[in-house]
């Protein structure tokens, strides 16, 4: 049960801490329901999407599918827990015998390489400690070898070497820096970029996932007709306010997501 192991994860972490008792258990409790929160968030998304895809199939004539990673875990939930704990003792030993010196603390990225990696390798054929041990040296590598990737430009980002980039895309960030060490020029910063107060709410993610949805559901609602997806998808709701609704649970379920994370990641990490 993924869940109890990645609780099991975080309570192994503080006895070896040697923590008192009462955050023992709080640590493991909250791992543990940090975990279903997750799945619970998941379940959320995916039940916007699904109404989503059969909209777009009926507008556009096409046929796909729509890829959410958290919905995944449910099926390889207890290879993804094995192979991220087994991943984080691969990434010490590196950091601890090799010149890459990073610790990745990015626990959702960590979490998520480690269910594509657990998927990867059970298509493959890979079971049990096989399973687990390869699957833990590859999240190892990548998490000590991708912050190395861009560490020249964080130095020059930060003034200093104590920090380092703990995120899964960094060969494209590389990428990012080198374009601009050619064709860019350091004395300007988008920092510097004025924007009016009055679109400040944007950086709320909730506020912004919304309304991008909105905007994407609404399209696809309009391009679907109202007509048949009150007739076959939504019980008579009006098409724009269903969509309207699906833009609104996925923000829900993203948020419930981050939730989730944010109570697992407090204590693993």
């Amino acid at each position: 049960t993924p869940a109890i192991l990645v609780a099991l994860i975080a309570i192994l972490g503080l006895v070896l801490q040697k923590k008192k008792l009462p955050d023992i258990i709080k640590g493991g409790i909250k791992t543990f329901v940090g975990f279903l929160v997750v799945s619970g968030g998941a379940g959320i998304v995916q039940n916007s999407l699904n109404p989503f895809g059969t909209m777009f199939e009926h507008a556009f004539h096409l046929s796909g599918v729509v890829p959410n990673n958290e919905a995944i875990v449910t099926t390889y939930g207890s290879a993804t827990a094995m192979i991220m704990f087994a991943g984080m003792v691969f990434n010490i030993l590196i950091a601890r015998f090799t010149q890459f010196k990073y610790i990745f603390l990015t626990g959702h990225h960590t979490l998520y390489m480690a269910c594509m990696i657990a998927v990867i390798l059970s298509v493959a054929g890979f079971t049990s400690l096989p399973l687990i041990l390869l699957g833990g040296l590859a999240l190892g590598i990548i998490m000590s070898i991708s912050p190395a990737f861009v560490q020249k430009y964080m130095v020059q980002l930060t003034g200093n070497d104590k920090v380092a980039l703990g995120h899964f895309s960094s060969l494209g960030y590389w990428l990012s820096g080198f374009t601009g060490s050619l064709i860019g020029d350091k004395s300007k910063s988008t920092e510097d970029i004025k924007f009016p107060k009055s679109l400040a709410f944007l950086r709320d993610s909730t506020v912004s996932i919304t309304l991008s949805m909105a905007v994407i559901y609404i399209i696809v609602a309009i391009f679907a007709g109202s007509e048949y997806i009150e007739k076959e998808i939504s019980s008579g709701t009006s098409g724009l306010v269903y969509a309207l609704q699906l833009a609104g649970q996925f923000a829900a379920g993203v948020f419930v997501i981050l939730e989730g994370v944010r109570l697992i990641l407090g204590e693993i990490v």
